[in-house]
């Protein structure tokens, strides 16, 4: 009797353990899919390049958007120099918003011809 007892709470522990597997994995799934690709089109205000920042606004909305060396800077589909974004160039911004952020760490800035 006393093994039958043993043998039912060591498969109830190991239920629990496998289940709380499952939800850790489930919420490690879901935090991924909450830093989903954005898109952000407005005119360059400001660029810091010391800060790798810059201030794009859309209508009376600006947003800061950051760079680094693993941003792509294109122009249509040709890959071009970050010397030729300017203040008040027209661009789209995709990247990401970490949870909790309002920067955006963009992936990819296009320049838009007017």
């Amino acid at each position: 009797m006393r093994k039958v007892v043993v043998m039912l709470l060591f498969a109830a522990f190991a239920v629990v353990g496998l289940a709380q597997l499952k939800t850790f994995a489930n919420g490690q799934e879901a935090a991924a899919k909450t830093t989903k690709e954005s898109r952000w089109h407005g005119q360059i205000i400001r660029i810091d390049k010391d800060a790798s920042t810059m201030d794009v606004r859309k209508g009376t909305i600006e947003k800061k958007i950051h760079f680094d060396s693993s941003t792509k800077w294109t122009a249509g589909t040709k890959v071009v120099e970050m010397s030729e974004f300017k203040e008040g160039s027209d661009v789209i911004c995709i990247g990401t918003f970490p949870s909790g952020s309002v920067v955006m760490n963009a992936t990819r800035i296009d320049l838009r011809s007017r």
